[in-house]
């Protein structure tokens, strides 16, 4: 059984009001806001779709925690990972959110709209307590892909067979390119 949003029957709005989130199958939510990362990140251009200034917008959010925002306001939200944004695609993620009921009432008090909504993320994600000093969690590098970096010389990535035997090569080049002269 699939309510319709646009119904707004009293089951709907129980459901909707005892949780912030919803289940996409439970809820039409075609009619919602869509909130992409992209619209808060502080590190890209306009051009590359960020909404809101870079001084009011986070350092690469997540859409989960952006999900984790919205629970916190108790706005309803459907948060849809295998969605990626138009301009940049292979990130993964997004959100939609219910700001209005269909009676027309706002379900937060303070957000009326989807700039205020991206103003209020970009205050808080920064606080979550999964954010050391306000920035993204960084994934540790390995032992053996930092011993592998460390003998490759470059500071860089480790290199492959492949890319070590060009780099010599390259060398060797060099090499005989100044024995030359």
């Amino acid at each position: 059984l699939k309510l319709n949003v646009g119904f707004g029957g009293p089951v709907l709005r129980r459901r909707l009001a005892m949780t912030g989130s919803c289940d996409p199958g439970d809820v039409d939510t075609s009619k919602w806001n869509v909130i992409y990362p992209q619209y808060l990140n502080s590190r890209i251009k306009p051009s590359e779709g960020r909404r809101i200034g870079a001084v009011k917008g986070c350092v690469d959010p997540h859409p989960a925690e952006m999900a984790e925002i919205c629970e916190f306001l108790k706005i309803p939200h459907v948060l849809e990972m295998d969605k990626g944004y138009p301009r940049d695609w292979l990130h993964r993620g997004r959100i939609r959110v219910m700001l209005k009921t269909p009676e027309g009432n706002f379900t937060h008090p303070e957000i009326q709209n989807k700039r205020e909504l991206l103003y209020k993320m970009g205050e808080l994600i920064p606080k979550l307590k999964s954010r050391v000093n306000g920035l993204p969690r960084q994934v540790a590098p390995s032992a053996a892909s930092m011993s592998a970096a460390a003998s490759s010389g470059s500071g860089g990535a480790p290199l492959t067979a492949k890319a070590a035997k060009k780099e010599a090569k390259r060398e060797e080049k060099k090499a005989q390119k100044k024995k030359g002269k």
